[in-house]
C-alpha cells in the first residue's frame, strides 16, 4: 500500500523544527504507528485503506508531536498536512470540471462511489436520503475516522478530516452546491452530506 502523505509531511516538520532530536522523534513515531497498526490488524481491506492513508498516521503524528510542542500546535500542524492534501485534490478536481457537461454527472458519481469506498465493509454506515435526479444526499451515521479518533482519545483530530471534505468539494462548479451542516467528528448525530446541481 502506498505510503500515507502524512508520513513525509511529519518527517519534514521534525527535520526542520527539531534537527537535534530528529532520530529520536522519528523512532517514537514509527513505534507508535507500528503499535496502532497491530491493534487494527484485523480490519477489513476496505477499512485498512482509510486506516493507512490517513487515520493511523494522523493519530501517530498528532500524539508524537505533542511530546515536542503544545497540544494546540500539534493539532494545527497535522491539520495543515491534511489541508494541503485537500487543496491539491481540489485543484485536480477543478481541472476536471473544465470538461464541458461533466459537472452534471458528479452527484451520480458520488452516489455510485460512496458505497464502494465508504461502505459498511470500510466501517461506515449511511442512510440514503436522495441519490438520483442530480442530487446526492446521505446522512453518514458511522465513520471510522471519528470512531478511531474517539477510541484513541483525540476526537478533536477528526475535525481535520471533516474540514478536508469542505475544502475539496465546496465550490467545484458554479452549478454544483455542496452543503453539510454537521458531522460526527464535530459532535453531530450524523454527517449530513449534500451535493446537488443548481440548474435542475
Amino acid at each position: 500500500m502506498k505510503e500515507s502523505y502524512l508520513i513525509p509531511a511529519f518527517r519534514e516538520t521534525v527535520h526542520s523544527r527539531f534537527p537535534a532530536r530528529e532520530a529520536e522523534i522519528n523512532a517514537a513515531f514509527e513505534k507508535r504507528l507500528t503499535q496502532l497498526r497491530a491493534e487494527n490488524s484485523g480490519a477489513s481491506k476496505e477499512k485498512q485503506r482509510h486506516l493507512e492513508s490517513q487515520i493511523l498516521p494522523g493519530i501517530a503524528a498528532y500524539e508524537t508531536l505533542q511530546s515536542v510542542m503544545p497540544k494546540e500546535e500539534a493539532l494545527e500542524t497535522v491539520h495543515a498536512y491534511v489541508e494541503r492534501k485537500a487543496w491539491r485534490l481540489k485543484k485536480f478536481f477543478l481541472k476536471l470540471m473544465r470538461i464541458p457537461g461533466l459537472y452534471k454527472k458528479v452527484p451520480e458519481i458520488f452516489a455510485k462511489q460512496t458505497p464502494k469506498l465508504f461502505g459498511t465493509t470500510a466501517g461506515f454506515a449511511a442512510d440514503e436520503i436522495q441519490v438520483s435526479g442530480g442530487v446526492w444526499r446521505i446522512d453518514m451515521t458511522k465513520c471510522p475516522y471519528n470512531d478511531a479518533c474517539v477510541k484513541y482519545g483525540c476526537p478533536e483530530l477528526c475535525h481535520c478530516f471533516c474540514d478536508s471534505d469542505d475544502i475539496t468539494y465546496d465550490g467545484l462548479h458554479p452549478k454544483l452546491i455542496w452543503r453539510r451542516t454537521k458531522t460526527l467528528g464535530r459532535g453531530g448525530d450524523c454527517c449530513d452530506f449534500c451535493l446537488k446541481r443548481s440548474d435542475i
